[in-house]
């Protein structure tokens, strides 16, 4: 199809550019490294998660699930490396996972990997310095649509039905999304490309078809607590970050909103504080994501518990 070879060249380029930026980048110290773990026994290399938590870890450290964005078929976990390690080095144990990219999968696919990912490491949990009584999961951009998503089918049995994702017996106690695109077919510019992420107009035929826009899935599945990043340099996402949190909001989810502007006189530009968490708004955002997590820490065990 001659529209994926444009699309493919397209985040050809954008993965020479990243390659450039990581090779500048400064990865934290004192972070352990447990690499390459095979949530489906597959062989297929997009089936790996790595696990990061301080070298000097004291007892049981906050969970963070990390889903990297890429716009669902570009990236692996190596895109979001520095960003989970940064996260580990503050005191916790964070999950970095891959997962398929179109054209092999469609998004919905992708959501189903997510399921898998998650399905191993609640088995593997114990394995690690980690509380089960405080996990959240994050997402940026493409990854922030999965990440929103996965969050609802943790807690709705009739969603997980309908996009045939099996329980993965995880919940979360809040959810931060860094310029998540999360309306996939809302008749915006956008939906040009992200229908095709979907599978085309074909996808229509899908029992989870009226629910790939947001606010529309929303009303099968709660939210956790959100965290929410944009900024006016978040060109792809602003408008869709501004709407989501005023969706969430009519449906009772609390939200929290950074949305940056310039920065020593220049914008902040998408997934800011994910490609770049070592520097200052970046870490003025890492902060707070990290103090949201906080407050609601323990919340999901709580509900388990009623």
């Amino acid at each position: 199809m001659l529209l994926d070879k444009i699309l493919a060249l397209f985040w050809k380029n954008t993965e020479r550019m990243d390659n450039k930026r990581i090779a500048t980048l400064h990865f934290p110290e004192g972070v352990h490294e447990s690499n390459n773990h095979a949530y489906l026994d597959d062989g297929h290399r997009h089936h790996l998660l790595d696990v990061y938590y301080p070298e000097d870890a004291q007892g049981k450290l906050p969970v963070i699930i990390d889903v990297h964005g890429g716009g669902w078929m570009y990236g692996d976990k190596e895109l979001n490396k520095n960003y989970c390690l940064t996260l580990a080095k503050r005191g916790n144990v964070v999950f970095n996972m891959s997962y398929r990219l179109y054209p092999e999968v469609t998004a919905d696919e992708q959501l189903r990997d997510v399921a898998a990912a998650l399905k191993w490491i609640n088995e593997n949990l114990d394995s690690f310095p980690c509380d089960r009584g405080s996990i959240c999961l994050t997402g940026d951009s493409a990854g922030g649509m999965l990440a929103a998503f996965t969050a609802m089918l943790s807690e709705s049995g009739k969603m997980r039905e309908l996009f045939g994702v099996p329980d993965f017996s995880l919940k979360f106690d809040a959810v931060g999304l860094t310029s998540a695109v999360a309306y996939m077919d809302d008749g915006t510019l956008m939906s040009f490309y992200t229908r095709i992420m979907l599978g085309g107009n074909k996808y229509k035929k899908e029992k989870w078809a009226p629910y790939v826009n947001i606010d529309k899935a929303l009303d099968l599945g709660e939210m956790p607590a959100t965290f929410m990043v944009t900024s006016t340099g978040d060109t792809l996402a602003l408008k869709q970050v501004l709407r989501a949190a005023e969706d969430f909001r009519k449906k009772g989810v609390e939200v929290e909103m950074m949305n940056f502007g310039e920065y020593k006189g220049k914008a902040l530009p998408h997934v800011f504080s994910v490609i770049y968490p070592e520097k200052e708004p970046s870490a003025e955002c890492i902060d707070a994501m990290l103090a949201f997590f906080k407050k609601h820490s323990g919340k999901q065990t709580a509900n388990l518990d009623s």
